[in-house]
């Protein structure tokens, strides 16, 4: 057994739900991957939706906000919320992704899948209105 020393995942699928990622922790003498499944070391491809190996991205670092701001619209009554990008958290594949803060001040890495949220930088028009916006960049109450 090769213990593993790149970070690496194996990705399984879950039908209707999110794929599932679980950390390799071991190549053994072939070189499969192994994961830790119900406390046993088992092959990746040998459980069930199995779909691929690929290395684990992580966060390498995080820069200052710079000024960027997200914003989404209040479900109940259809007002645009916008908040400050506090931070940009940076992973090892190079991607960025927005640090944002709830109303008690707990940091949340917001998801590229969230389509409901736009993040820009003021002064620039975001590239796709929220749902209800009539222009990109112009709030209800400047019509």
């Amino acid at each position: 057994m090769i213990p593993a020393t790149v970070p690496t995942e194996a990705i399984f699928d879950r039908g209707n739900l999110p794929d599932e990622s679980r950390p390799v922790h071991a190549w053994d003498d072939e070189g499969e991957s192994l994961v830790l499944w119900r406390n046993d070391l088992r092959r990746a491809r040998n459980i069930e939706g199995f779909k691929e190996v690929r290395e684990r991205r992580q966060i390498i670092g995080v820069v200052p906000g710079g000024g960027w701001m997200t914003e989404w619209q209040d479900p109940n009554d259809g007002t645009s919320i916008a908040d400050p990008v506090v931070a940009w958290a940076v992973y090892s594949d190079g991607e960025a992704r927005p640090i944002d803060t709830d109303s008690t001040g707990e940091a949340c890495l917001l998801l590229p899948s969230d389509k409901d949220r736009r993040t820009y930088h003021p002064g620039q028009i975001p590239a796709v209105p929220l749902p209800g916006d009539k222009s990109p960049g112009r709030s209800k109450k400047d019509g």
